[in-house]
């Protein structure tokens, strides 16, 4: 039977200048972003009635293979990816020197970032949010604070669409850094000249103070680093950190409600299975166990290899 029948059909797509291959389920792939779709479904069957293979492979030069590789992990394995921030820190924190930990720790960081800016390319709100929720989780394990490079780049190199969930967050850090117990001088310094290079990150700012004021939440103490687990908070906590959905996409809609990726966990509706899995489902499938879905072998193996979670 050929792959075609069994409708198991795969993508090639080629990331970043050095085009490194990712091999991806093509119902999955477009099942998950119309970006993708539309690509699948504007490649023209050759006169024998085959995909011409040049048709059958995207090649995305601006993205990072790095990054993909994260987006190919919440692509197969949901819950895997929602696990990575708790899997990370741990490991990488187990180097002796603290010189040897950091560029890991900030080798994640920007892979998160970039991810989340991808996820809004492709249009792909979900992938936003858990990207925004790791980016949170691991900046309060690792207590980091935003940095003028981190902010030039959000506002000097980046789409004002794409980018604007994340600028959300980091006007919130930056308030929380420039009137935090330990303020830096020198950084304060570099900030304000970012304020001046910057009109819409001066802007930005100012109306995030505003609305901390009209709320009288103190920004001395309200961690944006700090996700708290619900949108319904008693009067004292939302002092200290923001709402489960303060910088989600679809924060203006759920209100005080539950967050909706905590009840649907945006997984596939396929079943998807691990390459070591064997004979038993992959933890990330259906509950029920039953062969009746369409079967997919997953590209991303356990969560202590290091292919696709490299952070050297």
């Amino acid at each position: 039977m050929t792959e075609a029948a069994t409708g198991l059909e795969e993508v090639k797509v080629l990331v970043g200048q050095e085009q490194r291959e990712f091999t991806l389920n093509k119902k999955l792939l477009c099942e998950t972003s119309s970006f993708f779709r539309d690509h699948v479904e504007s490649s023209t069957p050759t006169e024998n009635g085959q995909d011409d293979e040049e048709d059958s492979i995207m090649w995305l030069p601006a993205e990072s293979a790095e990054m993909f590789e994260l987006f190919v992990l919440w692509l197969y394995r949901r819950r895997a990816f929602l696990a990575l921030v708790d899997y990370a820190v741990p490991r990488v924190t187990r180097d002796a020197s603290v010189f040897a930990t950091l560029p890991k720790l900030q080798t994640l960081r920007w892979k998160l970032v970039r991810l989340h800016l991808f996820a809004a390319v492709i249009d792909l709100p979900a992938l936003q949010d858990v990207a925004m929720d790791a980016l949170q989780d691991l900046y309060l394990r690792c207590d980091f604070d935003v940095s003028p490079h981190f902010v030039a780049f959000l506002y000097g190199d980046c789409n004002t669409e794409h980018a604007f969930r994340l600028r959300k967050w980091a006007v919130a850090m930056l308030a929380w850094t420039l009137h935090g117990v330990e303020r830096n001088p020198a950084v304060a310094t570099q900030f304000e000249r970012l304020f001046t290079a910057y009109p819409s990150l001066a802007d930005d700012y100012k109306i995030h103070l505003e609305k901390m004021a009209l709320s009288k939440a103190d920004v001395r103490i309200k961690n944006p680093q700090l996700r708290l687990p619900m949108n319904k908070l008693r009067s004292g906590e939302r002092f200290f950190g923001f709402r489960q959905c303060s910088f989600h996409s679809h924060r203006a809609t759920v209100g005080e409600k539950v967050c909706p990726h905590l009840v649907e966990h945006s997984l596939s509706p396929l079943v998807l299975r691990s390459p070591r899995a064997g004979k038993d489902k992959d933890k990330d499938a259906g509950s029920d166990g039953s062969d009746s879905e369409q079967t997919i072998l997953s590209p991303v193996g356990e969560m202590t290899e290091t292919s696709f979670l490299d952070l050297s």
